[in-house]
């Protein structure tokens, strides 16, 4: 699994750049009710700046898994991320690497995802009417302990958990306190790298993905 996902690239310039300073994953969204949707037509050179050096995550929300397949087939896509209120049994459906998006509020019950069908997590913050990229943080001194209490999801014993990606409200300032407290086993930034909605800024994306890094790799040797 990837460790540091860049989220809501719009441009091959973007992809490139994040792929140059090390991220792992970036993230294309193709729900159109979003500021950072990306027409599928125009994503293929996107995912060609990344040169085979970090992977393309498909972003859906609510759509048909006709409609993933088909689009992430065409692509050349391998994984994808559904970020809305996807039942189980669609996921089930698709051939690709899944990530069931988690948004963490008064909605959420991680107990009732114990089995989804995915091979990771995402915890954001549950904002009404939004699906991610809200820059809302989560209550990291609290959700290490709430990821364990869910017995956890996909669990099937101690060792076995599924990995979970934090998300919501990371910035280059933030996100080695977040990563400490939280103790993910990755991390993902759309707007705390942005100097507006799918446009990365260049210098805050270099220092996220340089602490988020050093962190996380700090942290897994503890």
């Amino acid at each position: 699994m990837f460790r540091v996902k860049i989220c809501g690239i719009t441009t091959a310039t973007d992809a490139a750049m994040a792929v140059s300073f090390g991220a792992d994953a970036i993230g294309i969204n193709f729900y159109r009710g979003s500021r950072r949707y990306v027409p599928p037509d125009e994503a293929a050179p996107i995912i060609a700046a990344l040169r085979g050096k970090a992977s393309a995550v498909g972003v859906f929300v609510n759509e048909s898994p006709e409609v993933i397949e088909e689009i992430c087939r065409t692509l050349g896509i391998g994984m994808v991320q559904l970020s809305g209120r996807e039942p189980a049994s669609l996921a089930s459906r698709l051939p690709f690497r899944r990530i069931k998006a988690v948004h963490l509020g008064e909605e959420s019950e991680l107990r009732s995802l114990r089995d989804y069908p995915c091979e990771s997590f995402l915890l954001d913050a549950y904002v009404p009417g939004e699906y991610g990229g809200t820059g809302v943080a989560l209550p990291w001194d609290r959700i290490a302990a709430l990821w364990e209490e869910s017995d956890p999801p996909g669990g099937g014993g101690a060792g076995q958990r599924k990995p979970w990606i934090l998300a919501g409200g990371l910035t280059p300032e933030n996100v080695r306190t977040a990563i400490h407290l939280a103790r993910p086993d990755g991390v993902d930034v759309a707007s705390g790298v942005e100097t507006l909605p799918g446009k990365k800024d260049p210098m805050k994306l270099k220092l996220f993905i340089k602490y988020a890094k050093k962190e996380l790799e700090a942290e897994s040797k503890i």
